[in-house]
Order: C-alpha cells, then structure tokens, then sequence
C-alpha cells in the first residue's frame, strides 16, 4: 500500500511524513470533481477531493470519489513553516505593533482558514512563498472575508503570481533579507500599491485619473491596510490596492466611485461605471481635501460603515443597507373595487 497523491500535472506527493507549509495550502485550495479530477489515489488510481478531518481540523484527507475497498488512508499533517516564512510573518507584526495595532499569527475563522496575520481582528494577512494558484488563493480569502474579515491581503515573493488582479496583493523587493534573519524595521521595500495622478490625454485635451503604481517600504504597506489609508478596489476588472487620496481624486475628476473588493473574484463584480446600488444617486463632485476626510453612516451610532452616500441633498450620510431600509419603496396598495349595491325592494 502507497500514500501517495497524484497529481494531473505529473507530481508525486509523498505522505508518509509531514509536508510543507506551501503544499499543504495549495492542496487545501485544489478543486478535484467527481467527472474530471486532479488528484488521484497512489495506491488504486482512483479519483479523489480534498475534505477536512472531523475530528482534527488540521488534518485533511484525500477522500475518494468511488467507493471501493482501498486500503490507503492519504491523511495529509502539514510540517512547521520554513523559516523564511516566519520571518516574512514576524515582519507583519513588528510592523503592526509598532504603530499601535493588535496583531495575531496563525487565526482559525469559522470558515476553515487559517491567516497568517490578523490586524486589529479586522485585516487579514497571507504570507505566500510557493506558486500558489489563482483558484485557491480566491477561495481562501473569499471564505477568510465570509468569515468577517474585511479585507486579506496576499504578500507574495515571486515576481509573477497567477492570483495577481484577482485578490488584493503586494510583492516583497528585498526578498533575500529573510534568508540570514529577521530584517531591521523599515528596511523591505514592495511594491503593489498605487494611487492616481492627474494627466492630459485624447483631442481635444482632458484631465484624466491615470494609475501610478509606487513602490513603497513594507512597514507602511502594512499599516495603510491596517488603518484603512489604503482601500481594495476593483478597477480595470482587476483588484488594486488603492491609496485613499488617490480614490478621492477618481471620485473627484470622474463623479464615480470604484466598488470596492468584497471577496469575490472581479469578473464577477460589478464594473466602475455602474452604480453598485439601484437606489443610490449620484455622489455630488466635491474636492479633493473635503473627499479624504472619511464620513461614517449617520443613520445608527453603533454602525462604523465608511462607505457611505449622500441623501436628501446631502444633508445625511447613509451606508447602503441603512438607505435601502429607509428608502425602499413601499409595496404598492391595491385598491379593491366597491360591492355592488344590494337591489333596493322598493323599487319592486
């Protein structure tokens, strides 16, 4: 009998000890159906699926597709985290807690992820070294997000990552430094993040928002997407990390707002033209000063929701599920038709 997985793409995956960290989260993001899977059986060739252990959540199992008498039990423990990734992961919370931010390493959610960092219990964070697909690193941050996060961002080594545009993401520049130790505060530099610059374009002439990429040190990557001074968004039908001043100026020069990144993948959210809500009017063209102070909804105290729309000419500020509540349109009354008199006997 052979532990063993196969993959489609010629890999052999030895179980019979603990594997890496990487492979373990492509293999807990790999989607192996039932009519054309990926993953195959060592010991019976049989299709299997990746599935959670009932009992130990940290363990996951190959289970197979077809019932059958294969004695191979393909239980797959994932090993302690390399060393490199646990640097790259101590580098987020000095980060943090540096400016203030309560930071916690490796956060079970109720969806069955596991984030490498969480930032005031709010902002995800995902250390990635392997080449991990774009399909897996969708599915964990739309479940992370389900789970209540608002936001997980991907921290990616390689240059070229399938999953860039497709969840909100940032490259490290100054990779070598974690191999000899953990690098000094304000010593990684990554880019990822943009912002948008006014620019001159077509005949006759226009301003128009261009995107500039910036190249910028790790540390305030980091904090921006902790205190919300960097935004996910979609944008050309790929997901940006947006600073706020520059969303202040789209808004600004277009009179459009970009929908924000909610967990899913962006071909299926909505485009920047479209109103994200039915009922919402258009946002009035304000400056760019008086767009980056960041409004709340006005409608409850205990609602913390910024992203907000002016209403009643902009004398209130409401999030859309407050506007949705007291803008509605009521059902429409029907009107029943009076009965007919009854015959006078009288008139007999």
């Amino acid at each position: 009998m052979q532990d063993l997985i196969t993959h489609a793409d010629g890999r052999t995956i030895d179980l019979a000890g603990d594997i890496s960290a990487e492979l373990y989260e492509e293999l807990e993001g790999t989607y192996s159906p039932r009519a054309n899977p990926v993953l195959f059986c060592g010991n019976c060739h049989g299709g299997i699926y990746i599935r959670h252990g009932w009992v130990m959540k940290t363990v996951l199992y190959g289970a197979h597709h077809e019932t059958g008498n294969c004695p191979a039990k393909l239980a797959i423990r994932k090993a302690s985290m390399s060393d490199e990734h646990k640097r790259m992961q101590d580098y987020h919370v000095v980060a943090l807690r540096a400016e203030g931010h309560d930071a916690a390493t490796e956060v079970r959610t109720t969806t069955r992820t596991v984030v490498d960092v969480v930032a005031d219990g709010r902002i995800g964070f995902e250390v990635q070294r392997s080449h991990l697909k774009a399909g897996a690193a969708v599915d964990r941050t739309g479940r992370s997000m389900a789970a209540g996060l608002e936001c997980v961002a991907w921290c990616a080594e390689t240059p070229l990552t399938a999953w860039r545009g497709k969840v909100p993401s940032y490259q490290w520049l100054d990779n070598g430094q974690f191999q000899f130790g953990l690098p000094r505060p304000q010593s990684v530099r990554c880019t990822g993040v943009a912002s948008f610059r006014a620019e001159r374009e077509g005949r006759p002439a226009r301003w128009v928002p261009v995107l500039d990429p910036q190249t910028k040190l790790a540390d305030e990557v980091i904090t921006s997407l902790a205190d919300g001074s960097v935004k996910a968004v979609i944008y050309a039908r790929n997901v940006h990390l947006i600073k706020v001043d520059g969303l202040a100026l789209y808004e600004e020069m277009t009179g459009t707002r970009l929908a924000p990144f909610t967990g899913r993948p962006p071909s299926r959210t909505l485009t920047p033209t479209r109103p994200a809500e039915c009922l919402r009017p258009p946002a009035p063209r304000r400056a760019a000063e008086s767009a980056s102070s960041v409004r709340s909804c006005e409608a409850d105290s205990m609602c913390n929701e910024d992203n907000v729309w002016p209403y009643e000419g902009g004398k209130i500020w409401l999030c859309a599920g407050h506007a949705r509540q007291r803008y509605a349109p009521r059902a429409a009354r029907i009107t029943m038709p009076k009965p007919a008199p009854a015959d006078d006997p009288t008139l007999f």
